[in-house]
């Protein structure tokens, strides 16, 4: 029975400790759809944006409110001395400002305006963030494989630094070669720290980007060869919908409210009100209203600078959707020829590499090359996968580059 509790307990701890494994190692690993789901719910740019957003609607809140001005309350009470004998009078009188000529709608209209315009830039952060985050993870991506390549060559250049030492104890080589192997293995060390080095920044960029302490492992998770079709008309036709263009069309929205509230001051502001009072021993109600003379502040400053804003705003909302336009193209264009440049490599120059290393590394064991051919193949490898990785790279910066200007992240 004390055998079976045991069994039991063992295998309960397994299933925990498997349990954890496999929750740790989920946390820990990080694909690109993860992080940007975590950006858009997690970054301090985005946060800050939608708290952006939140101070608009209460300046809405703020517009809405049916009369802007509380009541006046005016109150005098005093002493009357006469022969007869004294009393007290007193006075009351409330009064309700109003105002006229539109200027509550056209605050609310202006407020609305600032509402969507916060809502669009929050979108525009969002778009900037992604991509960023997009561009970073690219990076660590490339920095992981630069460490894989480097690895590789720094593993060979370690057996053949072994080899040419041995050899040279044996006398079969001269001191020349074991110079050679110790040089190509130190560099190709550099070049392997250098690509560590790299790949810590991205990591760290990451971190900062997606609001993760320093301490919180992760390891991304990708191939930088997944490459995307994207159709040229699709991209134009999503021209319109970048959130910048819609700030600046809300911006002219507030602008326009403006002028209609400098227009509102046109008319003058009325405040009814009703008295109560004392006068003799009489109570007395009276009603009344106020206004004012709209004859020296007529708005005249809110229209003047709410139409120089409108036509300001205008022009540059002109701008930008025709450089909306350019910068989509021009990005379709960057990225088919970082494409083609890596199609190019995939297709002439990666094929023959493995095959070449292996017949200098044959023909260098059966004399008919020397170490310094054999380094220049091997270096000349290590270039070509270390370009072709650049190349990577650069197409898949340039898809987000893509993306991002044609409204795709989000």
């Amino acid at each position: 029975m004390n055998g079976s509790h045991r069994c039991a307990r063992w295998l309960l701890a397994a299933v925990w400790i498997a349990i954890s494994w496999a929750s740790n190692a989920q946390e820990t690993s990080m694909t690109l759809d993860q992080a940007l789901a975590r950006a858009r719910q997690r970054a301090p740019r985005v946060l800050a944006a939608q708290d952006q957003v939140r101070e608009a609607r209460g300046r809405l809140t703020g517009a809405s409110v049916l009369l802007q001005e509380n009541p006046v309350v005016e109150t005098m009470a005093g002493t009357r001395y006469s022969a007869g004998g004294n009393t007290t009078d007193y006075d009351v009188s409330i009064a309700q400002p109003i105002e006229l000529g539109g200027r509550r709608a056209a605050r609310i209209a202006g407020a609305q305006a600032d509402v969507d315009r916060e809502t669009a830039t929050r979108r525009n952060a969002v778009r900037r963030l992604l991509g960023d985050v997009s561009v970073a993870f690219a990076q660590g991506l490339a920095a992981q494989e630069r460490v894989r390549i480097a690895e590789a060559s720094s593993h060979i250049a370690g057996e053949l630094l072994h080899s040419m030492q041995r050899r040279f104890d044996a006398g079969d080589v001269p001191i020349l070669d074991v110079n050679l192997a110790k040089t190509n293995a130190a560099r190709v060390r550099a070049e392997l720290r250098s690509a560590q080095a790299a790949l810590v920044s991205a990591t760290g960029e990451l971190r900062i980007l997606l609001d993760m302490t320093g301490d919180e492992p992760f390891t991304i998770v990708g191939n930088l060869k997944d490459r995307h079709r994207y159709q040229l008309d699709s991209l134009l036709a999503r021209a319109g919908d970048r959130p910048e263009l819609e700030a600046l069309a809300s911006e002219i929205r507030e602008a326009q409210a403006q002028v209609k509230l400098g227009e509102g001051f046109r008319w003058p502001t009325v405040a009814p009100a009703v008295s109560f009072k004392r006068d003799q021993g009489d109570r007395v109600v009276q009603g009344g209203i106020s206004f004012t003379l709209p004859l020296f502040n007529r708005g005249q400053e809110l229209q003047a600078v709410g139409a120089a804003r409108t036509s300001r705003l205008q022009r540059e909302l002109d701008a930008s959707r025709r450089a909306v336009t350019t910068e989509i193209r021009t990005a379709y264009e960057v990225y088919a020829t970082q494409v083609t440049a890596v199609e190019e490599l995939e297709r002439d120059a990666l094929p023959g590499l493995e095959e070449n290393e292996t017949l200098a590394r044959r023909s260098f064991e059966e004399g008919e090359i020397g170490l310094p051919e054999l380094l220049l193949i091997r270096r000349e490898a290590f270039e070509t996968k270390t370009v072709y990785v650049e190349r990577l790279l650069d197409a898949a910066i340039a898809g987000v580059s893509v993306e991002a200007r044609a409204g795709v992240l989000q």
